[in-house]
């Protein structure tokens, strides 16, 4: 009897504690979608928290921002509305005409104003109220359509714009997918990209890896800038995740599930660290994610 009590307690302690180790780590691949080191990306992409289905005229999500705790901003790619969205369940509060249909590709607020980037590279702005149409004042940049942009973060005050075309812009030759600033108070483009990367790099990267050690192409998407310790989350068309480190060096490459994500076209950060994603419908509603923050 003492020995079967002994038996029963021996396993109980170690059932207990393999739950408990799960649960703290959860770091052993075992498919492509988890073979990424999660103290880099402390995030469960692959197991999103939570799943909301977006009013239809979200269907071509196309840039997501956080507006406060409660508060969501996006933007889709055709009328030329912002749509403030309630964060615990993507509900939409209202919508904003800020200009006429074209194509936008990305959404940032910063402090009292919203921007929205379109994929020629025009910046439109404006002070965010509870104005049902508004007047945004446009800038044309330095960019164009060959750049196509598809991407809009910020980073100390200014805005970073991600192209998915071509880097260069006044004849400058850039390797691979390049990030511009965007001087807010000088309404210019930096000269300069801020840092880009080849596809090359991401391949030499995960090449070594069992499961996930090819990508099909990196076709930026959308970018935000971690709230907790600044890396720069890069997103893909092409199902993939890019995380640079605060001075722009490589720090994680993640393979999405196209199961979970149709077509990811926004990201941003909470103050916390819960990370939202916004995919296209693709035929369907459109959909926001929300993944929270490890502390592995």
């Amino acid at each position: 009897m003492k020995h079967l009590i002994f038996t029963c307690i021996v396993f109980s302690f170690l059932a207990l504690s393999s739950i408990n180790c799960n649960s703290i780590t959860n770091t052993a691949p075992d498919s492509v979608y988890m073979d990424y080191d999660h103290h880099k990306v402390p995030y469960k992409l692959y197991a999103p928290d939570e799943k909301y289905s977006l009013h239809y005229d979200l269907e071509e999500i196309s840039g997501l921002a956080l507006l406060n705790n409660e508060r969501l901003v996006a933007v889709e790619d055709e009328r030329g509305y912002v749509y403030v969205l309630k964060a615990q369940n993507g509900e939409v509060e209202r919508k904003i005409k800020f200009a006429k249909g074209g194509d936008y590709e990305g959404v940032e607020v910063v402090g009292n104003y919203v921007y929205v980037v379109k994929s020629n590279g025009d910046i439109f702005s404006f002070q965010i109220s509870d104005a049902e149409e508004v007047k945004a004042d446009e800038t044309d940049t330095d960019l164009s359509s060959s750049n196509n942009i598809e991407g809009l973060g910020v980073l100390d005050g200014k805005l970073l714009i991600a192209c998915k075309g071509k880097g260069e812009i006044n004849d400058k030759k850039v390797k691979g997918k390049a990030v511009y600033e965007y001087i807010i108070e000088e309404k210019k483009i930096a000269n300069e990209p801020l840092f880009h990367i080849e596809e090359e790099q991401i391949e030499a990267f995960i090449k070594k890896r069992k499961f996930f050690n090819k990508i099909h192409g990196f076709d930026p998407s959308a970018i935000a800038v971690h709230p907790l310790n600044s890396d720069i989350y890069w997103l893909s068309a092409d199902k993939v995740l890019v995380v640079l480190s605060p001075d722009f060096k490589l720090k994680e490459v993640v393979r999405l599930d196209g199961n979970i994500y149709r077509q990811l076209e926004g990201i941003c950060f909470a103050p916390d660290g819960t990370m939202y994603l916004s995919s296209e419908g693709d035929g369907a509603r459109g959909k926001i994610f929300k993944i929270s923050y490890k502390s592995y």
